[in-house]
């Protein structure tokens, strides 16, 4: 198993799997690892300039975990990219991504 992590803080996109990473993904992990503050997270896919958004501003608590995996994460590798993006300068998340 090929693990990938990202800690992520601030409101910039990070690409989490590029379209041409031919292994396929089977679970994301997003962590919020803020004391107080829930973390806004878009998780989305881009193709050229389109972006398709698996979900949008959905809301982890602090201390809390959302786990992605199964169909979200089945999508043509030669295509898409997947992002990852928060909503707020000061929501941090740690990302982990399982091949």
């Amino acid at each position: 198993m090929i693990i990938k992590k990202h800690n992520i803080s601030g409101a910039t996109a990070v690409l989490l799997i590029d379209s041409t990473d031919t292994t396929n993904a089977t679970q994301i992990n997003l962590a919020n690892v803020h004391a107080t503050d829930a973390a806004a997270v878009d998780l989305y896919l881009t193709e050229g300039t389109s972006t398709y958004y698996i979900f949008k501003n959905v809301s982890i608590p602090a201390g809390s975990t959302m786990v992605v995996n199964g169909l979200e994460l089945d999508f043509d590798r030669e295509e898409y990219s997947l992002y990852v993006k928060l909503g707020a300068g000061g929501s941090t998340v740690d990302v982990i991504t399982r091949y």
